[in-house]
């Protein structure tokens, strides 16, 4: 009698053969499933982690750069008081100086923009949100200038209102 050669291939013998799980592969896979659990967590943490130091940082700057310009804004205050009380019957020669004082006030205005600040306007109405009330008379007149970083007031502008 002719021994029948069968070649086997154990990839579709293992493909045809019902695979039954014992009670040790089962807690493997709870296990892996508790590390997978566990791993989202982590990563989920870390994200949020990373989005409230961000939302920190973003703070802390905000709150330093208003802190500077509060300390800027009294020269801002001290140049516009310069330039609004000049003589108004100066010699020639002092023209070029007093275009140089108000350049460089413009220029201060300038770098103020740029760190976003925004000279508050004072319209017709008043707003308690945007002025500060110093007196009564006959217009709405500016006695001191506000500014703003968005809608965040540094400093509100003090005004005059009308009666």
């Amino acid at each position: 009698m002719a021994k029948e050669e069968t070649t086997k291939d154990p990839i579709e013998d293992a493909e045809k053969d019902e695979v039954k799980e014992s009670p040790e592969a089962a807690e493997g896979c709870e296990s892996c499933d508790e590390y997978k659990n566990g791993w989202k967590r982590a990563l989920a943490d870390y994200e949020n982690l990373k989005r409230d130091l961000f939302t920190q940082k973003e703070g802390a700057r905000r709150q330093i750069k208003v802190s500077f310009v509060q300390d800027l804004l009294p020269v801002m205050d001290n140049y516009a008081q310069a330039i609004a009380h000049a003589p108004k019957d100066l010699p020639k020669e002092y023209d070029t100086w007093m275009q140089g004082v108000t350049f460089i006030q413009k220029q201060f205005a300038d770098v103020l923009a740029g760190l976003g600040v925004e000279l508050i306007e004072i319209g017709d109405e008043f707003d308690p949100n945007l002025h500060e009330s110093v007196g009564e008379g006959d217009e709405m007149k500016e006695v001191r200038a506000g500014w703003k970083i968005g809608d965040h007031v540094i400093r509100p502008a003090q005004v005059i209102v009308k009666k």
